[in-house]
């Protein structure tokens, strides 16, 4: 997020400065959950290329030994649920990124409660990385849920009579913006300019 941004909102440096260390811890809580991942699937690959090895050199060694091809069918199971564990954690963490995404994008209030409303079953992560589906079910929370979502507002900024006269209340200037403008900015517009005679 850049200040820029924000200074083009109407935000105070103070506003800013306290948006920025919020969404600075934020980051920095993610980028330690990703870590601790991350480390932990390093773990899991170093695990399974060690058992790749045990298992290629008791099957080279030790070809006719009952024993020891039970052994090898017990370590390539567990080979095998170690890879399952690690494909699912893969998928999980994608999931997690992307609708974490998805609902901060959305303008979501709460993203850790409508996170768990997603159904992870119908999304569909793609051989490039995207997941599929998403977007329906944002969709759906922003119909069931439009509480928890911002909304934007838009409309002209209407008159302070309090700050005095800003060059908008003349007459003219109503006519012309009248249709731009919601019924209470055009009476509040009105009533400035009847004050200013």
């Amino acid at each position: 997020m850049k200040t820029e941004f924000l200074k083009s909102l109407g935000l105070n440096e103070e506003q800013i400065k306290s948006i920025m260390a919020e969404n600075g811890k934020d980051i920095e809580a993610e980028k330690e959950k990703a870590k601790a991942v991350s480390t932990e699937l390093d773990s899991t690959k170093i695990q399974l290329a060690e058992s790749n090895k045990t298992i290629a050199d008791l099957k080279k060694n030790n070809g006719d030994n009952e024993a020891l091809q039970a052994k090898v069918k017990e370590y390539e199971d567990t080979i095998k649920n170690q890879k399952a564990d690690y494909e699912a954690k893969v998928r999980n963490l994608t999931l997690d990124s992307a609708i974490e995404k998805a609902l901060t994008s959305s303008k979501a209030k709460h993203t850790d409660l409508l996170s768990g409303r997603i159904d992870r079953d119908k999304l569909v992560i793609g051989e490039d990385g995207k997941v599929t589906g998403l977007d329906e079910q944002i969709k759906g929370l922003k119909e069931s849920y439009k509480d928890l979502f911002d909304e934007k507002i838009s409309g002209n900024t209407p008159v302070n009579p309090e700050k005095g006269s800003l060059g908008n209340n003349t007459y003219e200037a109503l006519m012309a913006n009248a249709d731009k403008m919601t019924a209470e900015e055009v009476a509040a517009q009105f009533m400035a300019i009847q004050n200013n005679k």
